[in-house]
């Protein structure tokens, strides 16, 4: 994205390298994205194009508004929705990150919490909550969050928390 204010360039900057981090230390896969909200707007945020995570450059940044629409025409994620309406419940969010870290998959498959065990898990409190898709949506859903209302009830099952699983998801 051109964009010649310094503060949003180096936000751009800063998505690209939080990506290549994450995608080395295999947090983020490759059906993994990681946004920004807009430091000089907060009601609009920052989302690379739909990409593989390794390709991504700042020219590739996209801005969305809090409903997940822009006006830039190249391919987006379908679950920028979950970004959009995060940030759109929780002012405080800064940061967004949709990932499938083979680290916490498990948990997103069975009845045991996730739960820190070291200091360094601390940020995620207790204990993590999960988003059941088929509690609102029935057993015919695809998994997937793809529309906003799927994507407002993950924002609301994040409520004050910092992560949110989607069950059978990531």
């Amino acid at each position: 994205m051109k964009d010649n204010n310094p503060v949003r360039q180096k936000v751009f900057e800063e998505l690209v390298t939080a990506t290549k981090i994450l995608l080395h230390e295999g947090i983020m896969d490759t059906f993994g994205h990681i946004s920004a909200r807009d430091p000089e707007d907060p009601e609009s945020f920052f989302l690379a194009q739909k990409l593989a995570p390794s390709l991504i450059t700042v020219d590739d940044i996209q801005r969305f508004n809090l409903d997940g629409e822009t006006s830039d025409n190249r391919p987006s994620y379908l679950e920028r929705y979950i970004h959009s309406e995060i940030y759109k419940a929780r002012p405080d969010v800064q940061c967004v990150l949709h990932t499938h870290s083979p680290a916490v998959l498990p948990y997103c498959f069975v009845d045991t919490p996730l739960r820190p065990v070291t200091h360094m898990g601390a940020f995620i409190g207790e204990s993590v909550p999960v988003y059941e898709i088929r509690d609102k949506h029935g057993d015919e859903t695809d998994l997937f969050g793809g529309s906003p209302d799927v994507c407002a009830d993950i924002a609301e099952s994040l409520g004050g928390s910092t992560v949110v699983l989607m069950a059978r998801h990531g």
